[in-house]
This record gives structure tokens, sequence and C-alpha cells, in this order.
């Protein structure tokens, strides 16, 4: 893999293109190492209207914190994506490093478009040790991405261009939740301590471990897919000290899921985890 800048690229217009709709969204892993770029639709789209021509995903994250992406799996069959160029400290924004992530293949209709439903597009992780602190998609209409754009002359935008639109659908970014520094969200319950699950992708068994101090109690284990739907609701005997459950996800499809561990007084930790059939 070869570290490439973008000088001389030519720049793509900013400007967003009437009925863009997809948000675009970055998450962290309970694993804390595996990045989530996943997408949101505000509206469908079917095939032929589906055609994907061209895609680029732009992540940026401080300079001074060693990245180099890997493990790049797609969670769509037939797609591929690399990062095909690092933006390293440009003029503009000298404080930052710019990772633009792209679609390997020519075009493709197999990126699915459903309103409301979150859909992964593909996953990765820093090959560098230690931690990167804070990893962000960035925002076509970010002053700092418009200045690197316009002065350095270099292609740091988000673009999905999809057939339905006419041009680029990304209308914005739904949410940046990728900080390896931060232990929890303020808004998460934290009803077990040291919550582990691997492997990341999972694909037939997914390990989840946690420990139990003496007082506190697990009753059952809940999963729903992206859009709700109840799959699995096991009853979790508590036991004090080290626990350990494996979830049987062979029959799962490829796709994004929520699971929550809960208690008897009905307190729940949620985390997420992927699955991809190979």
């Amino acid at each position: 893999m070869k570290y490439l800048t973008l000088t001389g690229f030519a720049m793509l217009c900013l400007a967003q293109t009437i009925g863009s709709q997809v948000r675009l969204n970055l998450s962290l892993m309970p694993d804390r190492q595996t990045y989530l770029v996943s997408m949101l639709p505000d509206q469908s789209w079917q095939a032929p209207m589906n055609a994907v021509g061209s895609a680029q995903i732009v992540i940026q994250m401080d300079a001074a914190k060693p990245f180099l992406a890997g493990q790049i799996k797609s969670f769509i069959p037939g797609v591929t994506w690399l990062d095909n160029a690092y933006v390293e400290s440009p003029a503009a924004a000298p404080q930052y490093r710019f990772i633009c992530f792209a679609l390997n293949e020519p075009g493709t209709r197999n990126i699915p478009f459903q309103a409301g439903v979150e859909t992964p597009l593909f996953s990765f992780v820093n090959l560098e040790p230690g931690c990167a602190g804070p990893v962000s998609l960035v925002d076509n209409n970010d002053h700092l991405v418009q200045l690197v754009v316009n002065k350095n002359r270099l292609n740091i935008t988000q673009n999905l261009t999809v057939l339905g639109v006419r041009g680029n659908a990304v209308a914005g970014i739904a949410a940046n939740n990728a900080n390896c520094a931060e232990i929890q969200t303020k808004t998460e319950e934290i009803i077990v301590n040291s919550l582990k699950i691997y492997p990341v992708p999972a694909t037939d068994m997914l390990q989840i471990l946690w420990e139990l101090d003496p007082g506190q109690n697990i009753d059952k284990l809940l999963v729903t897919d992206m859009i709700g739907r109840q799959l699995v609701l096991e009853t979790i005997k508590p036991v004090s000290g080290e626990h350990r459950y494996d979830l049987d996800v062979s029959n799962f499809p490829t796709g994004l899921y929520t699971a929550a561990l809960i208690n008897k007084e009905g307190k729940r930790q949620a985390f997420r985890f992927t699955v991809i059939r190979l």
C-alpha cells in the first residue's frame, strides 16, 4: 500500500445536488479498534436508480497521531473499498491528516438504498499501535474542508454519485462516534464491566464477554436488526466474575446489529456488532 497525495486532483463542486438524500455515519465498535462507515438514506432507490458511479469517503484525525488504515472489509457483496489517498497536513489544515477511501469498482448497483435504514458500507482498523484519538468524517460544508479544496486544490470531499439523484447524494454527516480515548458515551448505561466482543466483524459465532461485580446482575440479552426487529431474546443466568456468551450468528445476513445486556431493573447496556457473509 502506498501513500499518495492528491495534488493536481480536479476539485469537486461542494454544492449539494437538489434531492441529496444520504447521510454518513462513522462509529467505533466495542473492540475499540474497528471503525465502521455506514450510510442512512432518507429516500429509497431501486434498480437501476440505485446505480453508484463513483464514491469517496473521507475521514480526518490528528496529524500527530500515527494512523494507517488496514483490514478494510466491505459489507456489500461485489463491492470493495481501498484507502487510495492520504493527505498529510495540507497547508490550509496542517493539524489534520485526511484519508480518502474510494470505491474500487468503476460502478455498482449492489448498494441498497432503503429509506430510514442504516446500511453498513465498510470497516477498517488502525494498523499503528496506540489510540489515535478522535477520528471523524469530514463535512463537505465545513470551512476548513473548503479551504483545503479551494486553496490547496486537494479533493477531500465526501462523494456518492447515485443515478437517482443524478449527482452527489451525500447530504451531510449523521454522526461521528469514533474516539477510542472515550470509554463510554454520556448516555450509555454501564451495568457490566469490561464488555468485549469478537471477532469484528463476525461470521459464525460472536463471543460476548463481560464481568459482574457482587451486586450486579444481568437478566437478558436482546439482539435486533437494523430496522429494530427482534432476533434474539435470551435469559442470562447472573454469575459473579467473568462471563462469556456465544451468540450464533451463522444465519444472520451481512449487516449491522444492535445488542443489549439487560438487568433485572430494566437498565440496559447496548452495543453494536457487524456480521459479514464471506
